[in-house]
């Protein structure tokens, strides 16, 4: 990975960090989890057609979730990478 690609990922993992802190996202993944549960409890015993695609919307909201999180993992091994080529450089001039 270059440096650019690198500072991209920072950036892109610090983005994914502030829509995660965003309080209205926030409440609206609870409210939709809520919304799914609460249709799942409701529906009719039978009703397998409707239970599986309420566990498939769970599902995709926890794969969301997810791929922020990679994201934000993503942005902070760039970080460490783009840390060690800034002290391996340094080090590399004082040597000389």
């Amino acid at each position: 990975m270059n440096e650019g690609q690198a500072r991209q990922k920072i950036e892109r993992s610090a983005k994914a960090e502030a829509l995660l802190r965003n309080e209205i996202l926030q409440d609206g993944f609870k409210y939709l989890e809520g919304q799914f549960i609460e249709a799942w409890r409701n529906s009719s015993v039978g009703d397998t057609e409707s239970r599986e695609r309420l566990y498939q919307l769970l599902q995709n909201l926890d794969a969301l979730k997810g791929y922020f999180q990679s994201v934000i993992e993503d942005g902070k091994l760039a970080k460490m990478q783009l840390d060690e080529v800034k002290r391996q450089t340094d080090f590399n001039n004082r040597q000389r």
